[in-house]
Order: C-alpha cells, then sequence, then structure tokens
C-alpha cells in the first residue's frame, strides 16, 4: 500500500492470527502501526471506535479451549459490547518476519 508517498506491507490479521479469512468488504480497514522499527498495515474487519485505556483496566487472558495464540496477547477489558483482547505486536511480529515482509 502507498502510504503518504512510501509503500508499507500489508498484513491480514486474521491469517497471521490463524482465524477464518474473509473477502475484505466496506467495512474492512487498514491499521496502521510501527513494529520493530518498521511501519505495516494490518488488514482488519472492521473498525468501530478508538478508546484511550488506563493500564489497571487490563485483565489477564482466561484459560479457554481456542486455537488462538494467547502468546500474542497483553491481557483483556470489559467493554459495554464484549471484550476487547489487546495484541502485543511485538511478540506477533518477529523482527525477521517483519524484515521478509519489508522486502
Amino acid at each position: 500500500m502507498n502510504l503518504r508517498g512510501s509503500v508499507i506491507p500489508i498484513v491480514d490479521l486474521a491469517r497471521k492470527l490463524g482465524m477464518t479469512v474473509t473477502a475484505p468488504n466496506e467495512r474492512s480497514a487498514i491499521v496502521v502501526a510501527e513494529v520493530h522499527g518498521t511501519v505495516l498495515g494490518l488488514l482488519v474487519d472492521q473498525v468501530s471506535d478508538i478508546l484511550t485505556v488506563r493500564g489497571d483496566q487490563i485483565q489477564p487472558v482466561p484459560e479457554m479451549a481456542t486455537s488462538f495464540d494467547r502468546g500474542f496477547t497483553d491481557g483483556i477489558i470489559t467493554h459495554e459490547n464484549g471484550m476487547i483482547c489487546f495484541l502485543n505486536l511485538a511478540r506477533m511480529f518477529r523482527p525477521n518476519d517483519i524484515d521478509n515482509l519489508a522486502a
């Protein structure tokens, strides 16, 4: 993707998390993040809001039977519409992964 004159790699976050991949639609969005010094875009199903969260609101992720890799998470918060999981992008993308994306 071209972002203000710079080409950045795009990663389908569902695929990276081992979830079912869906075709992008009008609600899909690209969230831009910097990981290990590299700017990249994360393709997500939708963005509904931007929140400010205090550190003391974040709770540990409960033990549950799922294929989701909890090693990528920093915790969860409860929200009026459900629960929100905080992903740790530095753990999700190793430096070598980022180098391969940017190549």
